[in-house]
């Protein structure tokens, strides 16, 4: 049967109201999977004890004062992430064949500058006054999947959506929707209604989705297959301006403090595209304010969502190496939590598209919030032997306080917070890498490294009496306000991270030097719904994997 819709196209102002934070977007903000310069990329980054490079002082500020030289390093990079996805009709269908998607991005992980001053005394031989810019986290990611539907389709859920607020067309289409704070989770749902992706039927605010039909009995349905295309792509980078001091102790203890500023950009951008493979199987009737009518069918659809975070903070770390043997060597270091400046902005926008040629575009309106955001603090440990000019062998422990994040409102209250800020204590613990780091000297100009790293996840899943989870996602007022116990029995996510690298670098006898690296960081596999379940009918899912690829290049010159 075709569906008989009033079809309205209107405007959109400009409107800002607050964005729900999750400990997701903690994670985002937080993470840290270090590239800096070539060698230490090589290494794993295990160089908590080692120093000398400049990619070594974001992890351990005492790694400047260890050269015996000044230096100069810059470092470009060509950084590569390979999604592989599976799309799933529902939770209870098999998933289908999978989909590979190579996303290249040219990036700068590392540049800086050391200044090494000798001193004439006996305990402090020198001071270092060290510059640099080190890549701590790669945004980079693309993720497609497509599949055949006809249980579901996105419009099919917004129009539920809509139909559950059960409000009616011109107060959906009204200014004042954007500035209730009851609505906040629907912007894309007045979007969708103010461009035609869904549309208003009968006189009980009732609404349909353009890629849906009508029955007799008013039902609307996904009459045929809808080939979905579902394009999730991430951009970004969050890297330290480090000002470093590093001290000389008898070249047996070398001391160091870097003051930090992070600088992050980060962008999400969701799109859905579906497209009627038998667009009979789609018809539509309009009626529009004049009145008169237009039969058709539907053709295809697409919408968008677009956020982007930047944000810049500040943070104190502090470390020391110590050499009780000509061999070993002894690191840590100490990083305090970053308070960080994050300034958000999202928007979702779409389109439809009937066989007669008509279409309709338009962008729902741009929202904005401001906040502080606490990341955790940092711990770093670390063991290195020396086989004289053989080469070396590095191990890094490194423990992140995830359940120490917070976020802040923009006025400094955290009332708004609070039961965000609960959760994320409640279902945090720190989690804990390891990386191992190997260098062979083949020659006096020539080496080889390699490392490996391993990464545990800090989210807690916990148990109750009857056996089942209770998750994040369950955390609500209940638990808050305390008409519900957590239980006393949890886990962590077995949500690991693998890391592996190689490299080589090249010393000639002058001043200037050069190494190379390859990176790869394979992350745990996700499932990703491209839109909420509605009635009765499950969304898609897509399973995703990740594994981000590096090629790090640094030339540098001592002096």
């Amino acid at each position: 049967m075709k569906k008989t819709i009033i079809l309205i196209i209107a405007s959109l102002s400009v409107c800002a109201v607050a964005r729900a934070q999750s400990m997701y977007d903690g994670y985002t903000f937080a993470e840290s999977n270090y590239i800096g310069t070539a060698k230490s990329a090589s290494l794993a980054n295990a160089v908590t004890a080692i120093g000398g490079d400049l990619g070594t002082i974001g992890i351990n500020p005492a790694g400047s004062a260890v050269a015996g030289y000044s230096q100069f390093t810059i470092t470009p990079a060509l950084s590569l992430s390979v999604g592989r996805t599976h799309y799933s009709l529902s939770p209870t269908d098999a998933y289908q064949l999978g989909q590979n998607t190579f996303n290249p991005a040219f990036k700068l992980p590392n540049i800086g500058m050391s200044t090494r001053y000798d001193t004439d005394g006996d305990a402090l031989r020198s001071f270092t006054f060290a510059f640099s810019f080190n890549t701590v986290a790669d945004y980079n990611s693309r993720m497609v999947s497509t599949g055949l539907n006809s249980m579901s389709s996105r419009f099919g859920e917004m129009a539920a959506a809509a139909t559950d607020l059960n409000i009616s067309p011109a107060d959906l289409r009204s200014n004042s929707f954007y500035d209730n704070s009851a609505y906040s989770n629907y912007w894309d749902v007045a979007m969708g209604y103010d461009i035609g992706l869904i549309n208003s039927y009968g006189t009980n605010n009732e609404y349909v989705g353009c890629a849906e039909v009508l029955s007799d009995k008013g039902d609307h349905y996904v009459p045929s297959p809808l080939r979905q295309t579902s394009t999730v792509t991430h951009i970004g980078y969050k890297s330290d301006m480090l000002m470093n001091f590093g001290f000389n102790l008898k070249d047996r203890l070398f001391m160091g403090m870097n003051i930090g500023i992070p600088i992050l950009e980060y962008s999400n951008i969701e799109n859905l595209a579906e497209v009627a493979q038998t667009v009979e199987d789609f018809p539509v009737s309009f009626t529009y304010s004049d009145s008169s009518t237009e039969d058709t069918y539907f053709s295809d659809a697409a919408y968008r969502y677009n956020y982007y975070a930047k944000g810049t903070g500040i943070y104190l770390k502090a470390g020391l190496i110590w050499l009780p043997t000509n061999s070993l060597r002894i690191g840590l270091a100490y990083q305090t939590r970053t308070v960080f400046d994050i300034e958000e902005n999202w928007q979702h926008s779409g389109m439809v598209r009937y066989d007669n040629g008509k279409s309709y575009s338009g962008s729902g309106e741009p929202g904005w919030y401001r906040y502080t955001f606490y990341s955790p603090s940092i711990l770093n440990a670390g063991l290195a032997w020396t086989f004289g000019r053989r080469g070396l062998l590095s191990l890094d422990y490194e423990m992140v306080s995830y359940n120490r994040m917070s976020f802040q409102g923009e006025e400094g209250f955290e009332d708004e917070y609070a039961l965000e800020n609960q959760a994320i204590k409640a279902f945090n613990g720190p989690a804990h890498n390891l990386r191992l780091g190997a260098e062979y000297n083949v020659a006096p100009q020539f080496s080889l490294r390699a490392g490996a790293s391993f990464k545990t996840s800090p989210e807690k899943t916990y148990t109750d009496q009857t056996g089942a989870s209770v998750i994040y996602d369950d955390y609500d007022n209940d638990y808050y306000l305390g008409r519900k116990t957590l239980p006393a029995t949890f886990s962590y996510n077995k949500d690991f991270v693998y890391g592996a690298a190689c490299g080589f670098g090249y010393n000639p006898a002058g001043s200037f030097f050069a190494d190379f690296a390859l990176q790869g960081t394979l992350y745990p596999k996700a499932v990703f719904q491209p839109y909420y379940d509605y009635a009765t009918v499950y969304a898609p899912r897509i399973s995703q994997r990740r594994l981000l690829c590096a090629a790090v290049f640094t030339i540098g010159w001592r002096f």
